[in-house]
């Protein structure tokens, strides 16, 4: 258990001009009333001032406990809403109860301050909490549901091998889509991208030269995304590669 004036700090004795957030008396204090004190300083001050006075403690209390601020919170939360149902609980046709009524309405302000700082849920009704975690596990397992049905969408075009192209003859193939690109039907082009990345990544994916993978950066180093912009790693296709010549039968 926490030992006395281990939450809050207390204005030094005799000391005339304390810190405006400091708590207790101008002479000595009993420091086993410091909650009493807590709050005595929470119906003196405006409602303005209730979160920097907030993080004037709280920063008090971390310089001795660090780490501790969830503690810290639970304290203050507990004490103020403690105070709350104590007035509350008073016999309405009392003066006692006329004389909490203002204390009532600040320390109701300063528990609404207080839940802007809970990161802990301890301000909220476990049904809250547990409605809303429902609702996170809700929406990510409808997330998982989408991401599920893409995944399998995107696999029904998956293939179970790969083309091969033949050992030596990657350059050759290469040509050979070189020229598709540039095959055109009347006045449109046969087959066209907006960009390059559909060409290398299919070659990628689908295609294997003799035994082994083809990455994707050796692929798009064979098509430059326009003619003038060719990659650092370009790679031009040699003379001997070029074997086959795609034409128009018109043209022949």
């Amino acid at each position: 258990m926490p030992t006395h004036n281990t939450f809050f700090k207390f204005r030094t004795p005799f000391d005339l001009s304390p810190h405006r957030y400091d708590i207790g008396r101008v002479f000595l204090s009993n420091r086993k009333l410091e909650d009493n004190f807590f709050l005595l300083k929470v119906y003196e001050i405006d409602g303005s001032e209730y979160e920097p006075f907030y993080s004037y403690q709280l920063e008090h209390n971390l310089k001795a406990n660090p780490g501790k601020e969830e503690a810290f919170f639970n304290h203050v939360h507990d004490i103020v809403t403690n105070r709350i149902r104590h007035f509350k609980r008073q016999d309405p046709f009392s003066a006692k109860f006329a004389a909490g009524l203002e204390q009532t309405r600040k320390l109701e302000a300063f528990l609404a301050v207080l839940k802007t700082k809970d990161r802990w849920h301890k301000s909220e009704p476990l049904e809250s909490v547990i409605g809303e975690k429902d609702r996170l596990i809700e929406e990510q397992q409808q997330r998982i549901s989408e991401l599920e049905a893409q995944l399998k969408q995107a696999r029904e075009l998956d293939a179970n091998e790969k083309i091969v192209i033949a050992n030596g003859y990657f350059g050759t193939f290469m040509d050979l889509l070189s020229q598709l690109q540039n095959l055109t039907v009347g006045d449109k082009r046969l087959a066209t991208s907006q960009g390059q990345s559909p060409w290398y990544k299919m070659v990628a994916k689908y295609f294997a030269h003799g035994g082994e993978a083809i990455s994707k950066e050796t692929a798009r180093n064979y098509f430059p995304a326009t003619k003038g912009d060719k990659p650092s790693k370009y790679i031009n296709i040699a003379e001997k590669d070029k074997l086959f010549q795609i034409t128009s039968r018109e043209k022949k």
